[in-house]
């Protein structure tokens, strides 16, 4: 008796979280409170014994609706659009985050490249071609800013778009089958991944629209690290290793705990990210020959600053490639390393 009534607790402790784990936090606490109270006085209606049985709880549950319906109804959002259901959910979370950060961060990088001097400010591949009209700064920086954030738009609705479309399986609909309650510390913060897509799209914003400000000072100047023509004329694999990069965040969104379909995309998206990683940095002259130049010019005398020049400064397409390559190794295994821990706790 002791048992079914420890079940029964699970399932209804396990439903609440299936449908609040997407709602905004502020919102979280009352409606877990408010669902614990409704849930407990419905069983207490249906219950025939001494104690509520497994049947008395999925009665009751299945009264209430799938934890995507119940959730969709405290937010209050639409289920017939492009988007729906929980990932409506996500996809405004992600907006209502993202844009307003990708907004400030173009503003600041527009306004510094303006005054480094590159006349390629503007992302011309995204914004086009403007006719030559001065727009001055402030013009500059709401066209550039407008520009990228609606891109940033269309990239995150295509994402969720598919997902949605592909129906992709987030378990919260079976009451065999609702996801257990993970501990804290094994818990995914939905604030993580929505800042993790923040700053990857802020990332390749200013190494694709202003890599021009990304310099190193010499006696004689400012020397750009990378040569900006050939970055942009890599757009198709940069653009493919940020939707990759975002897939994996959005699916830390999803699952909300380190789960073995997690550790699956991470090891995929972890493959891919590697291969753009290759393909942008083995690329000749990335990196710009005068930059290399200036520090060999420097004449410093010191053998371990000297092994650093011949082999990392004058080889910086392989540096690069290998610090990517282990940056990526390691957020891998960390993931990986999690859900082992997981599920074996």
């Amino acid at each position: 008796m002791e048992n079914n009534s420890h079940n029964t607790e699970n399932i209804k402790n396990r439903y609440i979280y299936a449908v609040t784990r997407h709602l905004p936090v502020k919102i979280q606490a009352d409606v877990k409170m408010e669902l614990y109270s409704l849930i407990s006085e419905m069983v207490e209606e249906k219950r025939t014994g001494n104690v509520p049985t497994e049947q008395n709880i999925k009665d009751v549950l299945t009264e209430l609706g799938t934890p995507e319906e119940l959730a969709l109804k405290y937010h209050g959002g639409e289920r017939k659009a492009l988007i729906s259901g929980v990932y409506f959910l996500m996809y405004k979370r992600v907006l209502c985050t993202v844009l307003p950060i990708i907004a400030l961060v173009i503003a600041i990088l527009t306004t510094i490249g303006f005054f480094v001097g590159d006349e390629a400010t503007q992302i011309s591949l995204i914004i086009g071609n403007l006719g030559g009209v001065d727009f001055g700064l402030a013009m500059q920086i709401i066209v550039t800013t407008i520009g990228l954030v609606v891109q940033t738009f269309a990239l995150i609705t295509i994402i969720f778009a598919i997902l949605d479309y592909k129906k992709v399986n987030l378990n919260d609909g079976d009451f065999y089958n609702l996801p257990e309650i993970p501990e804290s510390k094994q818990k995914i913060s939905p604030l993580g991944p929505i800042f993790g897509i923040a700053f990857i799209i802020s990332t390749t914003a200013l190494f694709f629209g202003f890599p021009q400000i990304i310099q190193f000072r010499f006696n004689n100047g400012w020397i750009p690290v990378f040569n900006t023509e050939i970055i942009r004329g890599l757009w198709l694999p940069i653009l493919l290793w940020t939707i990759v990069e975002i897939v994996a965040e959005v699916m830390k969104l999803i699952e909300g705990r380190y789960t073995i379909r997690l550790a699956v995309v991470t090891v995929v998206t972890g493959i891919l990210q590697a291969v753009f990683a290759i393909i942008i940095f083995g690329t000749s002259n990335i990196v710009n020959p005068e930059l290399a130049n200036h520090i060999g010019n420097l004449g410093i005398d010191f053998a371990p600053i000297t092994w650093v020049f011949d082999n990392i400064v004058m080889q910086p397409n392989l540096t690069l490639i290998v610090i990517m390559l282990a940056v990526i190794f390691f957020e891998t295994l960390d993931v990986l390393v999690k859900v082992f821990k997981e599920r074996h706790r």
